[in-house]
């Protein structure tokens, strides 16, 4: 190849320069449009929404004068039995002003109205506590009085109650899945606990302690997650089932002692798998290890 020979220089005319001058201009002036139009017609961000009363399986009441669990449950259309369980009330005639009652499925909350009945049923059902009669001034006078003789005797009177007593055994308890104690139970101190937490495997069967039908399936107050709750002994004793990942069983459903009725997991409150259970005599809480084997 010779090193003299010129290569061919293409000539651009000042005309087709123009052009392309006008034609680079054009494309800038529609990408600046473009980005001020863009700009304009993106959307500020949106606040997070604000967790639905299905999420958190219901509302929180505060307890007025003159309210009790029975006006309180029929204005809701809530078994009072679900609200006196779920908050631990063993007496639903007397509650404190200002208490904050979780009532379960409730969307909104809702203004007690004095048209509501406030009357107990004519039975008293077994988890509610016998009612509190105050002594009457003929009575107080009488029991200080000392008797004439001691061999004189008293005369009681016989009161017709319509609470209903006790009856049988307890029912037999059993563990509701297998694992290893990690929180016992502890109703004084700093740390309290109603129950007991047990190590699980994750999608682990969670099992009833006992025969009984289940009055509660759904998400619970607080931190305890999804919860089921068994009612026993004709509602003297119940058991909770808390922090479970899923619900096999639902409301008004039986189920036998060693029936699957959820499964452990995660839940955003533990990074393992773990169940809260609860034994409760009528709506008080006790030490399940009292009561399993």
């Amino acid at each position: 190849m010779r090193d003299d020979v010129e290569l061919p220089i293409s000539k651009v005319s000042p005309a087709s320069g123009a052009r392309r001058w006008r034609a680079v201009r054009r494309r800038g002036c529609v990408l600046f449009l473009c980005l001020l139009t863009g700009c304009a017609l993106v959307a500020p961000p949106l606040p997070p929404s604000p967790k639905s009363s299905r999420e958190m399986g219901g509302v929180r009441h505060t307890v007025k004068r003159g309210e009790n669990l029975w006006r309180i449950g029929r204005a809701y259309g809530v078994e009072v039995e679900q609200i006196a369980v779920l908050n631990g009330i063993d007496n639903p005639d007397r509650l404190e002003i200002g208490q904050r009652l979780f009532i379960p499925g409730a969307r909104t909350t809702r203004l007690i109205r004095k048209n509501v009945s406030a009357k107990p049923p004519e039975r008293r059902p077994r988890w509610a506590a016998p009612p509190r009669r105050k002594a009457s001034a003929k009575q107080v006078r009488k029991s200080s009085r000392k008797p004439k003789s001691a061999a004189q005797p008293q005369r009681v009177s016989k009161r017709k109650t319509t609470y209903r007593k006790p009856y049988g055994k307890r029912p037999r308890f059993s563990w509701p899945l297998r694992g290893r104690l990690i929180r016992r139970f502890k109703r004084s101190g700093r740390h309290k606990a109603d129950g007991i937490l047990i190590a699980a495997r994750e999608r682990a069967r969670v099992r009833a302690a006992a025969s009984g039908r289940v009055i509660y399936s759904d998400i619970g107050p607080g931190n305890l997650g999804r919860l089921i709750i068994l009612r026993h002994h004709g509602g003297e004793y119940h058991s909770i089932y808390a922090n479970v990942a899923e619900n096999l069983v639902r409301k008004g459903q039986n189920v036998s002692r060693g029936a699957p009725i959820a499964r452990a997991g995660r839940t955003p409150r533990f990074k393992t798998a773990r169940l809260h259970f609860e034994i409760r005599h009528r709506t008080r809480p006790k030490n399940p290890l009292s009561y399993l084997p």
